[in-house]
């Protein structure tokens, strides 16, 4: 183990400890869309996603309090959750950085109720309403029902990070 690993279970471990430590846990990339109230598109890439239940069927996003797109999501309450593809990195990192337009030079539409989908780079996404906003530390925690699931174009593969980089998951049966 190393200093910033170090079993600290007399205190608060540093944030540097609990930063490797979540890098030791995959996640699964995706893109967070949702149109301002004036059309414009905007977004972020996220790992902070999880699935609730089975019935009814919510879902959990993470959203960083002084991002940009949280005025937007909690002002519309929709957005697609965009379930990016294994050769969609290019586009996770995009929307990553600080770039002001994320959506130039991409293949993007928006679907009949001004949400941006980025149905090119997924494998599927899923429309959503945001339900309720929690507080989480330096974060708010999304819980949005699930309106409706389009298929992407990536077909089953998968996008995740883990160990502070992303890797290509194709859909190979386990042995």
């Amino acid at each position: 183990m190393t200093a910033t690993t170090a079993d600290r279970s007399a205190g608060v471990p540093p944030e540097a400890a609990f930063v490797d430590a979540m890098a030791a846990l995959a996640g699964g990339v995706c893109v967070v869309t949702a149109p301002t109230p004036e059309g414009r598109p905007v977004g972020f890439t996220s790992t902070v996603v999880m699935s609730l239940s089975r019935e009814p069927q919510p879902l959990a996003v993470g959203v960083n309090r002084a991002g940009r797109t949280l005025p937007v999501l909690l002002g519309g309450r929709r957005f697609a959750l965009n379930i990016l593809h294994a050769g969609a990195e290019h586009v996770a990192r995009r929307f990553a950085e600080g770039t002001a337009d994320r959506f130039a030079a991409l293949e993007w539409s928006a679907d009949g109720t001004g949400l941006p989908l980025l149905r090119a780079y997924s494998s599927c996404v899923l429309v959503c309403r945001v339900d309720e906003d929690l507080p989480a530390g330096d974060h708010r925690l999304l819980i949005a029902a699930v309106e409706r699931i389009m298929p992407g174009t990536g077909g089953p593969t998968a996008l995740v990070h883990h160990g502070r980089r992303y890797h290509a998951l194709d859909a190979a049966p386990a042995a």
